[in-house]
């Protein structure tokens, strides 16, 4: 079913999560991307809020055939969900987070040696993805991912993903071009381009300084430009509609 929120929630959606007057204006035009934080689900004091990422959390692990749902109701600590409203109804939602993670690193020359093979990065993750059933192949997942990057200020390639399912691999492959990788122990996908393609962060810093991919984590977090006020286009309906 297609989850519903009551009338104070829906103006706690506007007034305080969606922090964007364009997402205001959006409810003319369709469906759009509202980001909810820990702050902002403690604030929920009805509860509806936590009722509805539960719910949501676990028709997402019912589709990935998952036991336990991998989102919860209770706490996001610093870990953030997109939701995609279309009024006063949830199509789907998008959780994501930094996490720690050693990984073996692509080789970028033919005298790597064990060493640089392995290292330790904390990028932003991809940690639960869901649409529902009913409104699949219409765009809304390209939707989320792309509100999501938009704020985050972060192409697909620089992002982590945990344990993808058969059908985000083929989501990745087919709008973001993504698909080699390397098998990791710890069940997380890091793209190879996360470490090669032109213009990653994580590539053009290590390969000018020669600096472990850990501190160049640092240095992007440090070096990313605040998002500026009054930008109206973050949350945008998605104006090309393509299959989920």
């Amino acid at each position: 079913a297609t989850y519903h929120q009551d009338t104070e929630l829906q103006r706690r959606l506007k007034v305080r999560w969606c922090m964007e007057a364009a997402n205001e204006a959006s409810e003319t035009s369709g469906p759009y991307v509202s980001v909810v934080d820990d702050a902002a689900l403690q604030a929920d004091l009805s509860g509806a809020l936590s009722t509805l990422l539960e719910e949501l959390g676990k028709s997402s692990a019912s589709a990935q055939g998952l036991r336990r749902p991998v989102t919860s109701g209770t706490c996001l600590g610093d870990q953030r969900v997109y939701l995609l409203m279309d009024g006063p109804k949830a199509l789907g939602f998008l959780k994501v987070g930094r996490k720690r993670l050693f990984v073996e690193a692509v080789k970028t020359s033919d005298f790597a040696d064990v060493k640089n093979a392995f290292q330790e990065i904390e990028p932003l993750c991809a940690l639960d993805f869901y649409v529902h059933e009913r409104y699949q192949r219409a765009g809304f997942g390209r939707q989320l991912f792309d509100a999501m990057m938009r704020r985050e200020r972060l192409s697909a390639q620089e992002l982590g993903y945990d344990r993808p399912s058969p059908k985000l691999l083929c989501f990745l492959k087919k709008h973001y071009s993504l698909s080699k990788y390397k098998p990791q122990n710890n069940n997380f996908v890091v793209y190879e381009d996360f470490w090669t393609r032109p213009g990653s962060v994580w590539a053009d810093r290590s390969k000018e300084s020669g600096i472990s991919c850990r501190q160049s984590a640092g240095c992007q977090r440090a070096a990313r430009p605040a998002r500026q006020e009054g930008q109206k286009d973050l949350f945008s309906r998605t104006e090309q509609h393509v299959s989920r």
